[in-house]
């Protein structure tokens, strides 16, 4: 019999896209069309945010690939969305990892080539590791499935 600690093991989740400006970022979301699925846009605390992850992104994907799909939409932005891209005082690939007790180390790679391209459109990345949850000693669930919060099978 396994534990529900030995099921789950520390995962790549997905990539958010994270801008922030002095600037309304509805024009740059909008000039993103539909290949986006907005989590956040308007004011966060005093200047504006917008928070962005790929429709169907992380089910399996890679992190380089999500990336490199990313800079393919912001490569064909119309001129208003570029010029509020460019002005952004923060522009970054936030990559969530969900941390479990195995395997004891994880790795994701990106390639130089994305590592570039990233580069070449002035943003940065920021990595996000969401801690381990240890499980519910009565119900054998973790925490993350008694929230009701998906979890890989």
């Amino acid at each position: 019999m396994t534990s529900a600690d030995d099921e789950e093991q520390t995962e790549f989740l997905n990539v958010d896209l994270e801008v922030f400006s002095r600037d309304s970022l509805a024009p740059f979301v909008k000039g993103l069309g539909r290949s986006v699925h907005v989590l956040h846009e308007g004011r966060w605390g005093r200047r504006y945010g917008a928070c962005l992850e790929l429709w169907h992104s992380g089910s399996g994907e890679r992190a380089d690939v999500i990336i490199r799909r990313m800079v393919r939409l912001l490569d064909k932005m119309p001129r208003p969305a570029k010029r509020l891209w460019n002005t952004a005082a923060v522009k970054q690939f936030n990559i969530g990892i969900q941390a479990a007790f195995k395997p004891r180390t994880f790795e994701l790679p990106l390639s130089q080539h994305t590592l570039q391209a990233v580069a070449r459109l002035g943003a940065s990345f920021l990595i996000t590791v969401y801690a381990a949850e240890v499980p519910h000693a009565r119900s054998g669930k973790s925490s993350r499935e008694r929230a009701g919060r998906p979890t890989r099978a």
